[in-house]
């Protein structure tokens, strides 16, 4: 597991999000950059849910925006 940190994911970066409740999604990275507005990265996610799809996924993922801070690299 990769430690948490501020820096520039690069598009393909498979990528966990954990929330409070103790349950995480998972996704890949489509686009990142560094934003004025948080002092920070921010990336666009496309999400699958509760894991990543091995090939082609059956649906469409759902994108997000997050802060990389806020973002654990998986392998």
């Amino acid at each position: 597991m990769a430690m948490r940190s501020d820096i520039y994911l690069p598009p393909g970066t498979r990528v966990r999000r954990d929330d409070v409740e103790g349950s995480a999604e998972f996704g890949v990275v489509i686009h990142c950059w560094l934003s004025e507005e948080i002092c920070a990265h921010d990336c666009y996610v496309a999400f699958f849910g509760d894991a990543l799809p091995e090939g082609r996924p059956n649906e469409k993922p759902y994108v997000l925006r997050y802060a990389s801070v806020s973002l654990t690299v998986v392998d």
